[in-house]
């Protein structure tokens, strides 16, 4: 997995409050002990992303919104694969031991980042 691979996040409609989306998602859950999900650009395309999560997997998504490895890397945070049964193309952005107002930084960062680079998918 190289810095210049896209790293593609589903954005959940509660997310995308008035229509744009929201530094929450790209923040990771308690529950996921740091690690933020999201599909492997070199492995697959965000609309094949989209449809593996919102069909596959039956969650929501109003779209898909990416990073490059470098940006991640830029604000001091890793990537790496994360294949998971069902889904070769699983990825993490690891967000490790920062504190969750650090978190809360990075997020806003990344979400800059997603949101400059303009949405790579978005549902009809």
């Amino acid at each position: 997995m190289n810095d210049q691979i896209l790293l593609l996040r589903q954005v959940h409609p509660n997310f995308f409050p008035d229509g744009e989306v929201s530094s929450q998602a790209f923040f990771p859950f308690p529950k996921d002990d740091g690690k933020l999900s999201v599909y492997d650009g070199d492995q697959t395309t965000a609309e094949a992303s989209h449809q593996h999560y919102t069909v596959e997997l039956g969650l929501e998504s109003v779209g898909v919104w990416a990073v490059s490895g470098a940006e991640t890397v830029s604000v001091g945070l890793t990537h790496q694969p994360d294949p998971v049964p069902g889904n070769p193309a699983h990825a993490i952005i690891n967000f490790g031991a920062f504190t969750e107002k650090e978190c809360r930084k990075l997020a806003k960062k990344l979400k800059k980042f997603a949101v400059d680079r303009g949405s790579q998918y978005r549902a009809a």
